[in-house]
């Protein structure tokens, strides 16, 4: 799927959430992420004009040596599905009901535009994590993951 970010976020959400994006303040912005119940976005490199960005369920964690950032989170999916995509555009896809590690990748490729994973991983006790930061991030010694949704 290929998508423009807008306000340098990507989101996942459980499909037909109201106010599905998330508030950031300054630790958000410096763990990479800002993530409630139900929704999670993730900060990317930049407003690309257009990215890839790959979406996928698996049961084994793997990450890329060539990724730049990745971020682990716990995400509950419901009966209805998911929503992936930007504040302009997000895209429903329907992954089984369960919890699951939800991996995010970032790799830059050559044109310099960020190629962005939503890796879907089955595992009944996921725990937050960042795997890999790059320099834009600098996470607190304790992840925060109660935002407030963007009204």
């Amino acid at each position: 799927m290929k998508s423009d970010i807008f306000y340098s976020q990507l989101a996942v959400f459980q499909y037909g959430l109201e106010n599905p994006f998330n508030d950031w303040n300054d630790i958000h912005i410096n763990q990479g992420f800002a993530c409630r119940e139900g929704s999670v976005s993730f900060g990317t490199l930049s407003d690309d004009v257009e990215c890839k960005i790959t979406v996928r369920v698996t049961d084994k964690k793997e990450v890329d040596t060539n990724v730049i950032r990745a971020i682990a989170v716990p995400f509950y999916i419901g009966n209805k599905g998911i929503e992936v995509g930007s504040v302009m555009e997000t895209k429903a896809i329907d992954i089984e009901e369960g919890m699951y590690e939800l991996l995010f990748t970032v790799k830059r490729l050559e044109n310099g535009l960020g190629d962005y994973s939503f890796i879907f991983i089955k595992n009944n006790n996921p725990k937050a994590n960042i795997i890999k930061a790059d320099d834009e991030l600098n996470p607190p010694s304790v992840l925060v993951m109660n935002a407030k949704p963007a009204i």
